[in-house]
């Protein structure tokens, strides 16, 4: 019985262009100074982006939520250095 070699398993590249994806996006990060967290979403965080930050009530999108959320906490700290009278630059 003859073993293929990995290197021509579809699998295997389908996976090694998954990882280099992920560590671009790592690398990106890396280099914007920014970290990624993984938050509990419920309704109540979904009502509230949808009254706030443009979220469409009732969708299930994992992208579109997190972008809601995003803007959401954007808002809501330049809201609260407002309030506090503080300014600071605001990168994207």
């Amino acid at each position: 019985m003859v073993r293929q070699d990995p290197a021509d398993d579809a699998r295997a590249r389908a996976r090694r262009r998954r990882r280099a994806a992920d560590t671009a996006r790592w690398r990106s990060r890396r280099r914007r100074e920014v970290e990624l967290y993984q938050i509990e979403v419920g309704a109540k965080e979904k009502l509230v982006a949808a009254r706030f930050a443009g979220l469409k009530e009732g969708t299930n999108d994992k992208v579109a939520i997190g972008v809601a959320l995003g803007k959401l906490l954007r808002l809501g700290l330049v809201a609260l250095l407002h309030e506090k009278g503080e300014s600071i630059l605001m990168r994207e």
